[in-house]
């Protein structure tokens, strides 16, 4: 683009005329160059009686051009102004007479806010949850083709996630239940206490850590211990264009990625729910035997008498569909991970705070299910 192309102002002053002279291509990219030669700060035009204005042969505009002359022209409706019809644009005077300020409409009240947000928040679950959904599906199926063709399953992936989550796992998740059966054999004697029934505090701990607790427990650990690896794995794969490189290879990525990690869950919760429950009994029995003199084989038989099969297998119940809701959340989110690795960060938190929500969720409903069926 040549120079004489480029937008100008040619300033003349007189005694008490100013001329200004608009010359060249007065479009978009180019009108920063001149847009301060317009502004009415520099040009001092109360010391002048007359503004003449003309458009030199070579000059031509876009709409942002004729905007931007037009909005001086505005600004100048209280001075006496003379310009040149030749060459000028007609686009200029139809601008002069609109309103150009942009109307911004008026917040809507709070309550009105609050319903829009509510609104855009349940759309967006629902849409999550259809993708969750599809994204289960779409597991089991490659789940129930596998086990049609075992030599398909990669036994060394699950062999080494059934490691990391499952006996890597053992000592936080016997720590954290020994400590939580002591808790509640305290509380339990504390309170039963006052009733001169502190011995009915052997029922009361091995139904709850048998039924709800241990299973209940170890879950939420597992959430955020092994769900939110699963998906900053995952998500890092995705980042580096790994999962594009497997499906490029002709794998399936549900296969390599999922498969191994959903069936690792579902082999080792079980166990470390069944560890759970027996630290959390031996820290109740520690601590009851402490507080109010009970042996271990007096706890232990009282245990026995408290608790039946069906309570054992109520709790142990839940542990697969735990397994399959914790390793299918942590994999979705991991697949969803996209852009930059604060993506990473994001969907970890949501696959953690989503796990433990479903699993609660259907702690919740199978514990009335159990209960309407008297078990």
């Amino acid at each position: 683009m040549t120079n004489s192309s480029l937008p100008d102002v040619d300033i003349v002053k007189n005694q008490e005329i100013i001329h200004l002279v608009l010359s060249g291509r007065w479009v978009t990219r180019n009108l920063s160059k001149v847009e301060s030669k317009l502004a009415l700060e520099s040009l001092h035009l109360d010391s002048y009686q007359k503004i003449h204005m003309e458009f030199s042969k070579n000059f031509k505009a876009d709409t942002a051009g004729c905007w931007l002359i037009a909005k001086f022209l505005r600004a100048l409706k209280n001075h006496n102004i003379v310009y040149t019809t030749e060459n000028h644009p007609g686009y200029i005077d139809d601008l002069i007479d609109k309103d150009l300020t942009i109307k911004t409409e008026p917040a809507p009240p709070g309550w009105m806010q609050f319903l829009e947000k509510l609104g855009k928040q349940t759309l967006e679950m629902g849409k999550n949850g259809r993708q969750l959904t599809e994204f289960l599906g779409e597991v089991l199926v490659t789940l129930y083709r596998s086990f049609h063709h075992i030599k398909c399953l990669r036994w060394i992936s699950i062999t080494h996630h059934l490691q990391v989550v499952g006996f890597q796992a053992l000592p936080i998740i016997g720590l954290i239940s020994f400590l939580i059966g002591a808790v509640l054999a305290y509380q339990g004697i504390i309170q039963l206490d006052k009733f001169g029934a502190s011995i009915y505090s052997i029922d009361f701990l091995g139904i709850a850590l048998l039924r709800e607790i241990s299973v209940l427990l170890t879950s939420i650990v597992v959430a955020g211990r092994s769900g939110s690896s699963f998906t900053a794995e995952i998500g890092t794969m995705s980042l580096n264009q790994e999962i594009d490189a497997i499906r490029v290879l002709g794998l399936n990525p549900i296969i390599v990625l999922v498969v191994p990690r959903v069936l690792a869950l579902l082999l080792a919760l079980p166990i470390l729910v069944m560890f759970s429950m027996l630290t959390g009994c031996l820290g109740g029995m520690i601590l009851t035997s402490l507080l109010i003199d009970v042996g271990a084989l007096q706890f232990w038989h009282a245990l026995q008498k408290a608790v039946s099969v069906s309570t054992f297998w109520v709790g142990m119940s839940k542990a697969p569909l735990f397994a399959i809701i914790i390793g299918i959340v942590g994999c979705f989110r991991g697949f969803q991970v996209k852009g930059s690795a604060e993506s990473i960060g994001l969907m970890t938190t949501r696959s953690v705070v989503e796990a433990i929500f479903l699993v609660i969720i259907c702690d919740g409903l199978m514990s009335i299910v159990y209960t309407r069926m008297g078990i």
